[in-house]
C-alpha cells in the first residue's frame, strides 16, 4: 500500500509539470493521481477520565466542583468519545480523554490522540494571515489575485472579504463535485485553484454584499501563506503555531507525504464506522489540522497573552465584522455570541468526517472550554446548556444553604 501510495506521489509530480506546457490537458490537471490513503488503526492504551486538575492558581473551589460534576455527567451520559480540556486564565482546571480511537474494534483511545479539528482549523488560518499583517507581508485591503491566479472576477476580492466570510464564493466542494470526475484520487489546494480557473464557478453574490460562510475563503487563504511564506502550509502552521506553542501532539497531516503521524486518530459514523480519508482530504485551511484539546488550551494561553498577535489586532479578530442577528456574528475566523449573562462569547464549532468540536472562549470569566471529539454520537453541542457549567453559586448562596442546614 505504501508503495502505491508513493508512486502516486511521484505521478501526481509528473502531471502538474507536464500540464503547464499543454494547456489543452488542464482538466486533467485537475485531478491529483495520488491515492486516497486508507489508514489502518494504530496501537493505543487505555484511558479513563482525568477528573480535576489542582490549578496553581487560586481558583475558587465551588467552580471547580461545579465543572467538575458537570463534564463528568457529560461524558457519562452522552458516552462521550474524545477530549475535553477546560482552563481559566491559562490554567488547567479540567483534562479528560474518554472513549476509543476504534469504537467496534474497542481500542481505548490515547491522551496524544490527534483528531482532525475540521472548522477548529479556521482560527489558526486566520491566526497565521494577522501575523503576515502585522508583519506587513500583507494588508487587509490587499486583493487575492495580488498572490493567486485567480479568473478576472476575482481582483475585487481581498484578504479581508476572505476572513470575514464576505466573498460570496461557493463552497468548493459543491463545484468539485460536479467536476471531478475520478474521486478515488486525492486533490489539494492548487487543484481546486486548478479548477476555479478552468470552469470559473458563478459567485453567490457580489462581494461585501453580505455575510456567507464558505470554506472555500478559508482555502484559499491557506494558499495565500503559502504564496507569501514560500513553504507548505503545513510547515508554516508548525513553524508559527505548533512549535511557538508547544503543541506536540499537533499536525497539519501533509497527504502530500509517505510518513503517518502515529497519533493520528479518524473519525467515526452514527453507526461507528470509522471514517477513510476522501478525495477532499487534501485541500487545507478551512479544516485539515489534527490536535487535542489539551494542545489547543496551549494555543489559546499565547492568543490570551498576546504572544502569537497583539492585542490590538486580536481584539480586531474578535470585532463583529458582519451584522449582529440573533446576537450571533462573525470576525476573522471566529464566531461571535453576545449572550446577556456572559457577555461576548469567542468560538468556532467544527464538523467533518465524523469529527465534531467546539473551542469556546468566556473572556468574561477567563474561561476557555476545548471540546473535542471524534465521534458523532453523542457530540452535538449546545452553548447555551454548556454555560450552565459556568453558572457557579455565590459565596452567598452558599453560606445560606449551609446555614439552612444547620437549623
Amino acid at each position: 500500500m505504501l508503495l502505491a501510495f508513493l508512486v502516486g506521489i511521484l505521478a501526481r509530480d509528473f502531471m502538474k509539470y507536464y500540464f503547464i506546457f499543454i494547456f489543452g490537458l488542464l482538466i486533467l490537471g485537475c485531478s491529483d493521481t495520488a491515492s486516497v490513503y486508507k489508514k489502518g488503526q494504530s496501537k493505543t492504551t487505555s484511558t479513563s477520565i482525568d477528573s480535576v486538575i489542582t490549578p496553581k492558581l487560586a481558583i475558587p473551589k465551588p467552580e471547580i466542583q461545579t465543572i467538575n460534576n458537570y463534564f463528568r455527567k457529560f461524558v457519562k451520559r452522552r458516552r462521550f468519545n474524545g477530549h475535553i480540556a477546560i482552563a481559566k486564565n491559562g490554567e488547567i482546571v479540567f483534562d479528560t480523554t474518554a472513549g476509543y480511537s476504534n469504537i467496534r474494534k474497542r481500542i481505548p483511545l490515547k491522551k496524544n490522540a490527534a483528531i482532525q479539528l475540521a472548522s477548529v482549523t479556521k482560527p489558526i488560518t486566520a491566526t497565521v494571515i494577522l501575523q503576515l499583517i502585522e508583519e506587513g507581508k500583507l494588508t487587509l485591503n490587499d486583493t487575492i489575485t495580488k498572490f493567486l491566479e485567480l479568473p478576472k472576477q476575482y481582483k475585487k476580492l481581498t484578504i479581508r472579504h476572505l476572513l470575514a466570510h464576505r466573498s460570496g464564493l461557493s463552497q468548493y466542494y459543491y463545484y468539485c463535485d460536479h467536476k471531478m470526475d475520478n474521486k478515488e484520487h486525492l486533490i489539494y489546494n492548487d487543484t481546486v485553484i486548478c479548477v476555479i480557473n478552468f470552469h470559473n464557478p458563478e459567485h453567490n453574490f457580489r462581494p461585501d454584499r453580505k455575510h456567507y460562510y464558505s470554506n472555500t475563503n478559508y482555502m484559499l487563504l491557506a494558499s495565500i501563506i503559502e504564496a507569501v511564506e514560500e513553504k507548505r502550509y503545513s510547515e508554516v502552521l508548525k513553524t508559527r503555531i505548533f512549535d511557538k506553542c508547544g503543541m506536540t501532539d499537533s499536525f497539519v497531516f501533509d497527504l502530500k507525504k509517505a510518513s503517518i503521524p502515529d497519533n493520528l486518530t479518524l473519525g467515526h459514523t452514527q453507526w461507528n464506522r470509522v471514517f477513510e480519508f476522501d478525495y477532499l482530504d487534501g485541500i487545507v485551511g478551512d479544516k485539515g489540522a489534527f490536535s487535542t484539546a489539551k494542545d489547543l488550551i496551549k494555543f489559546d494561553v499565547l492568543l490570551n497573552n498576546d504572544i502569537i498577535i497583539s492585542d490590538s489586532i486580536k481584539q480586531i479578530a474578535f470585532t463583529p465584522q458582519n451584522k449582529i442577528r440573533d446576537n450571533k456574528s462573525y470576525g476573522y475566523g471566529w464566531r461571535l455570541k453576545m449572550d446577556p449573562n456572559f457577555g461576548k462569547l469567542v468560538y468556532h464549532t467544527g464538523w467533518w468526517h465524523g469529527n465534531r468540536h467546539i473551542y469556546l472562549k468566556i473572556p468574561k470569566l477567563g474561561y476557555t472550554l476545548v471540546i473535542v471529539s471524534n465521534a458523532l454520537r453523542g457530540s452535538v453541542y449546545n452553548i447555551n446548556e454548556l454555560l450552565k457549567a459556568f453558572t457557579f453559586p455565590t459565596i452567598e448562596s452558599s453560606s445560606s444553604k449551609k446555614d439552612s442546614k444547620v437549623i
